[in-house]
């Protein structure tokens, strides 16, 4: 599996060497291919990136090196097409917010140095936004293991039965059965 770190190395290299609005655009298109695959996980038909459909082979595959991102994703190339595997969509998650992140500041980049710092700010917020999110993550983890643990330990211990404590202070309650009453009659004997 690739790191989101290699993801975004290999997205700058690609970017240097690609006009700027045309790498946002590519960028774009694929992070709405992604999204559908996510959104729809069951579905095989959102899996398949067909390089002979006319918008994505001017769109996406004119960028140089989409194939090799692509495979990096986890897509696996067959003739004319990219399939992404069941097994490999893990990968995908992992990497989606690189995609999505990249995008936003190609786009920033294409459109001139003020959308650029814009840009910059947005991801910068959004990236703080996922380790704040990852770290609430891993510490609901970390309570749900300890009710797991806590659960298994009190399951262990026997646990002994109740008896009502004879009160030495206030009134002395008595059963009516104890006082030869018959509850269904409401008579003595």
């Amino acid at each position: 599996m690739i790191s989101s770190n290699q993801t975004k190395s290999l997205l700058e290299s690609m970017e240097k060497n690609e006009d700027p609005s045309a790498f946002a655009d590519a960028l774009g298109l694929l992070e709405k291919l992604i999204t559908n695959i996510i959104n729809n996980p069951n579905e095989d038909k959102f899996k398949h990136i067909k390089m002979t459909v006319k918008a994505l082979a001017t769109r996406l595959f004119n960028i140089r090196e989409m194939a090799q991102l692509l495979t990096c994703l986890g897509f696996i190339q067959l003739e004319q097409e990219f399939y992404l595997p069941d097994e490999e969509y893990a990968t995908l998650l992992e990497n989606y917010n690189t995609i999505k992140w990249q995008h936003i500041l190609s786009q920033g980049r294409a459109e001139g140095p003020q959308q650029y710092q814009r840009a910059q700010e947005i991801v910068r917020q959004q990236q703080e936004a996922q380790k704040q999110y990852e770290k609430e993550q891993k510490e609901k983890e970390k309570i749900q293991q300890q009710m797991k643990y806590d659960r298994q330990e009190r399951s262990l211990v026997k646990e002994k039965d109740s008896k009502a404590n004879d009160l030495q202070f206030g009134a002395k309650v008595k059963t009516c059965e104890q006082l030869g009453i018959n509850k269904n009659t409401g008579k003595r004997g």
